[in-house]
């Protein structure tokens, strides 16, 4: 630099440190405000997608509770038809019962019959014979 300006020319002809390295520092500078704006557009496109997941996330608990909520009233439901087909098994194994005695009496009284029949033919008979 001292030379040159020995030579009829003056520092300001010599570019400073500063200066050689400021388009550099500007495409590096423009890099980072690139950059910088990626990472924005980025962070909101993940607050959305966040936002997004939170909403979903309330409507799967919601549905949970309902599911839940039905499921609770289908056992209720489930536990008195239980108890009302056991009620009524026993009711028709108790009128089973019953028919079956039934029977019993039937065939007794339609033996009796049957003998009450016989015994009016015998005396219808006897009757005509005189």
């Amino acid at each position: 630099m001292l030379a040159k300006s020995l030579n009829g020319g003056s520092l300001s002809d010599y570019p400073s440190p500063l200066e050689a390295l400021l388009p550099t520092l500007e495409e590096r500078v423009t890099r980072l405000e690139r950059d910088m704006e990626e990472q924005k557009r980025l962070r909101v496109g993940m607050d959305d997608d966040m936002s997004d997941f939170g909403q979903k996330l309330h409507a799967q608990g919601r549905l949970l509770k309902a599911i839940a909520k039905t499921q609770s009233e289908h056992t209720k439901t489930l536990a008195e038809h239980t108890r009302i087909l056991t009620a009524h098994t026993r009711e028709l194994h108790h009128l089973g019962e019953q028919v079956g005695g039934l029977r019993e009496d039937f065939g007794t009284l339609k033996n009796r019959i049957e003998r009450i029949i016989e015994m009016v033919g015998t005396l219808i008979e006897r009757d005509r014979e005189r």
